[in-house]
């Protein structure tokens, strides 16, 4: 865990409105604690992506949540990122 930490370009300690918007997108969206950590710290640092493998995560968010944040499988991000350096 360590080592992948090291490849992080920002590193996010929660924080009160972290914390307080991972509750309101854990009853907004039905996600689990940890979903709904994850997505708050993504929103937080004006991410523009988060990957994910969990299909229910993100369909749950992506109907549920009104973020400007795009949810992708990392293979769908690839794909995407590929057709930009064409």
């Amino acid at each position: 865990m360590l080592r992948l930490s090291k490849l992080c370009k920002i590193k996010i300690d929660v924080n009160d409105q972290i914390y307080k918007e991972a509750k309101e997108f854990q009853v907004k969206g039905s996600l689990s604690s940890k979903d709904a950590i994850h997505l708050s710290c993504a929103n937080y640092a004006n991410s523009d992506y988060l990957l994910t493998c969990d299909e229910k995560f993100r369909k749950r968010t992506k109907k549920r949540l009104n973020l400007d944040i795009s949810i992708l499988n990392p293979v769908d991000y690839v794909k995407k990122e590929q057709k930009w350096e064409k």
